[in-house]
């Protein structure tokens, strides 16, 4: 028995690992797919050109919360270069955990809220708030001794459209950046231990864009290993120990919400909708329902005509589309909301006044993996400026106008802002002397004698790191240093 059991896991390992040698359709063009569990009834892809996930386990905290959710999922990953540039189009496709979903506090059996068909819609209605992944795979030629490369492809929250259970978005529009964001590559021989790699080992740069277009341009092949070079005439197939980092976030407080709305049915708190309701909503589509939105407000998906509502005497910050309410925010934590001109983007502005950015259906976004900021702002071109204080205000002195605020400039520490202020105000002093000095005797007999007020300002700075993007929250640049205020 024994026997007969290894031999099955021995031809199972082996239908693996030769699914795992996948022919590229054109030369240095890579279009893959990697699926966790099976997705393939709802998945319109080739099985025979798809890598099974095999989870990153030092990471296993970041990964395995976001995976409760879902029973199973995929990701295409579609890569080429376009002009020495790196062009990327992935496509996430997931089925909805249909036992429960987990949020911050409660855990939502399906099969206890099922009796409530306004509860059923709204937890086919959850879908995930973002999806962060690094995957990789041998890119090899035909030839082994012409040596081939392991790659790593970090795809990112802003690369992806996420749609609803089941289904795949339509319209992506294929992404280009930096080799140093978008890929990292192994080419040599070293300990595979060191091979796997994590979002924030990305960087935008340009520096190895040579060597890793020379390895992409000539693979035929898509491998779970790579044929890397010892040294010439001498090759290695290398494995790495796991192939994914994939880290998915959810509204949880929209999950919770169901929860807590299923107890208060069960304890005769509040009344389920009434039949006519239902009926009314049944006929609304699945997907036209917002998973973060107040539970039955009808969106959609190619909202137009988004407005902000503040309504201080009603208590009631929203965004609305025509006489709909997409969604609300509570009044208690939140104090205004704003657009975000030029963009598809709103500033949602907290009690505390930490600001955030949304979607025209009120999904907080993140810009490079934060949501909270001190400042949010937009310019004419459409372009967002996002800062995050780092350090408290730190008093530098009283004076007058001395156009330093709004000059945008970044100092190295907080010495060399309070220089900047202090050399501004001797300037300004010198000035002063210089102009007294021309003035006549009767002048400045008739200024001694006229009273004047001087409007003064107190100068601080204050270290921030700061995000630009694009109208479409692509990150343009970021800064970090101290500006004065």
């Amino acid at each position: 028995m024994k026997s007969f059991l290894l031999a099955c896991c021995l031809c199972a390992t082996s239908l693996l690992t030769s699914s795992q040698n996948i022919k590229l359709e054109k030369k240095g063009d890579v279009d893959v797919a990697f699926v966790y569990k099976d997705p393939f009834g709802y998945f319109d892809y080739p099985k025979e050109r798809t890598f099974v996930m095999d989870l990153d386990q030092q990471y296993d905290r970041e990964i395995r919360p976001g995976l409760l959710n879902v029973s199973s999922l995929a990701l295409r990953v579609r890569v080429w270069a376009i002009l020495e540039n790196i062009a990327t189009n992935p496509v996430f496709v997931y089925r909805l955990n249909m036992e429960g979903l987990t949020g911050q506090k409660h855990y939502v059996s399906f099969q206890q809220i099922s009796k409530y068909p306004d509860l059923v819609r709204r937890y086919k209605a959850i879908r995930p708030t973002s999806v962060n992944a690094v995957v990789g795979m041998g890119l090899n030629p035909e030839d082994k001794f012409q040596y081939g490369a392991y790659y790593w492809f970090n795809i990112t929250e802003k690369d992806l459209l996420i749609s609803s259970s089941e289904s795949t978005p339509f319209g992506t529009v294929p992404l280009s950046g930096t080799w140093g964001l978008k890929a990292d590559i192994v080419y040599s021989d070293v300990k595979t231990e060191y091979w796997c790699r994590h979002p924030k080992d990305f960087k935008p740069s340009n520096a190895r864009q040579e060597v890793m277009m020379k390895f992409l341009s000539k693979a035929t092949r898509a491998n779970a290993s790579a044929w890397t070079k010892v040294q010439t005439g001498t090759v290695r197939e290398n494995y790495p120990p796991s192939n994914t980092y994939i880290r998915i976030t959810w509204p949880e407080e929209a999950i919770d919400a169901i929860q807590e709305l299923y107890l208060k049915y069960e304890r005769g708190e509040e009344k389920p909708p009434s039949k006519e309701v239902e009926e009314a909503m049944a006929k609304k589509e699945l997907d036209r329902y917002n998973g973060n939105d107040e539970w039955g407000t009808a969106f959609e998906d190619d909202l137009k005509d988004v407005e902000t509502v503040n309504d201080y005497q009603k208590k009631i910050i929203a965004l609305k589309s025509k006489n709909r309410t997409i969604t609300t925010f509570d009044s208690d934590k939140y104090s205004r909301i704003d657009a975000l001109s030029g963009t598809p983007y709103f500033m949602l502005t907290a009690k505390d006044n930490t600001k955030y950015i949304v979607d025209k259906r009120g999904n907080k976004q993140s810009v490079n993996g934060y949501q909270n900021f001190d400042r949010v702002s937009v310019n004419q071109k459409g372009e967002i400026t996002a800062d995050i204080n780092l350090t408290k205000e730190q008093f530098i002195a009283e004076e007058g106008s001395l156009g330093l605020v709004n000059d945008n400039k970044f100092y190295s520490t907080s010495s060399d802002a309070s220089q900047a202020v202090q050399a501004a105000i001797a300037r300004k002093r010198q000035a002063e002397r210089d102009e007294w000095a021309r003035l006549s005797e009767a002048e400045k007999k008739r200024q001694m004698n006229t009273l004047s007020f001087v409007a003064s300002h107190r100068y601080y700075s204050i270290k921030i790191k700061r995000f630009v993007t694009s109208s479409q929250l692509q990150t343009i640049s970021t800064n970090e240093g101290y500006q004065i205020r």
